[in-house]
């Protein structure tokens, strides 16, 4: 697709690109000219992104705006990041706009983070059932099937099963864990790069409306909807009309489904629709989200909702983490263990069981 073929350029940047999105509001925080800043952050930088940052710092010196080199060199950024400036400026507050996606940035590495750590010691027990799997198809089960067949007059399907696995054990041995390897790397990468890449998913609540299970979906959603919620309050103090700050507030989110609803809800507002119960508003937006939108409250009282609202969302993002840090390991360990462990019981006591009912 189109949007494959522009994200690979800047694949690896996306280690460096929180580094520079906090150098930047810290620059813009302490009131230093971006175009002076990041030539000498760029130089300190390694690698293509301090390149790049030199590049942004003078040809801002030469007189372009931030927003024309990002539009200019839109290939080189997340579109994700190239909102998120675009609404920083606009909104006259870059640094809150930039440590706001800085933040969700971060929360999505410390969940995956965490989530390697409960996987360690889930695969050591996959990585030792393996061998001795193995061990037992290969050695044990053939010296079984041969005593079921010479000694008694009944065919054992298990052994005969296992026995022929054990003849290709040549072929699947290493092809296996090669393929859970490769789809490992895969999804890591993937994952690493899920806060600047546009991936669809459903809302964090089933159809039924009950919480589902903290997952890595459901973090990086309820982060970008906390994203949503400032930068859309920040839009609306700078008096950026409606539509078009929650369009560009969508857009800054990285969250398909609410860019989406806002190109809808602003359809809506321009053949003059007049909203006045959440249902009337795409799906996409969360209930809270939506029922501010439609409250019809002052700006300044709907800008601070939106930014108890973006708190709470963060929480919420937060919790969700920390209930990985604390359960998933428990939760893996048991369902992987408690698997394996039948598993090699059936395979090593299921034949054996059935030679000794034989001879009896």
């Amino acid at each position: 697709s189109t949007q494959a073929k522009t994200l690979f350029p800047y694949t690896t940047l996306f280690r460096s690109l929180v580094a520079l999105n906090d150098e930047m509001a810290a620059l813009v925080r302490a009131g230093v000219p971006l175009e002076q800043g990041l030539e000498g952050v760029g130089s300190e930088m390694p690698g293509r992104i301090g390149d790049i940052a030199v590049e942004i710092g003078r040809r801002m010196r030469d007189g372009e705006s931030l927003p024309q080199i990002l539009a200019s060199d839109s290939h080189q950024f997340p579109p994700v990041w190239c909102a998120v400036v675009e609404a920083g400026i606009r909104s006259g507050r870059l640094s809150s706009a930039l440590e706001s996606l800085s933040t969700t940035a971060r929360r999505v590495g410390e969940f995956r983070r965490w989530v390697a750590v409960a996987w360690v010691y889930p695969l050591i027990v996959m990585i030792v059932a393996y061998l001795l799997f193995i061990f037992l198809v290969t050695w044990i089960t053939p010296r079984t099937y041969e005593a079921i067949l010479s000694l008694t007059p009944q065919h054992a399907a298990m052994a005969g099963y296992l026995y022929r696995i054990g003849q290709s054990a040549a072929i699947w041995g290493p092809l296996i864990p090669l393929i859970a390897v490769i789809a490992g790397v895969v999804q890591w990468h993937r994952s690493g790069r899920a806060i600047w890449l546009e991936r669809r998913g459903g809302w964090t609540a089933d159809s039924k409306g009950r919480a589902c299970m903290p997952t890595a979906r459901r973090v990086l959603r309820v982060s970008r909807v906390a994203t949503f919620a400032e930068i859309l309050a920040m839009l609306l103090d700078h008096f950026v009309p409606m539509p078009e700050a929650v369009a560009l507030a969508a857009d800054a989110s990285g969250d398909p489904n609410l860019r989406d609803g806002a190109r809808q809800l602003g359809q809506l507002v321009a053949e003059g629709h007049n909203f006045t119960s959440r249902d009337q508003l795409p799906s996409a937006f969360p209930p809270m989200i939506g029922w501010l939108l439609v409250s019809g409250t002052q700006r300044s009282q709907l800008t601070h909702a939106l930014r108890v609202s973006a708190e709470n969302y963060r929480k919420r993002a937060a919790n969700a983490a920390t209930w990985n840090a604390t359960y998933l390991p428990l939760v893996l360990t048991a369902l992987v263990g408690g698997f394996v462990t039948l598993l090699q019981a059936l395979a090593v006591f299921g034949p054996v069981l059935h030679l000794l009912y034989s001879l009896g």
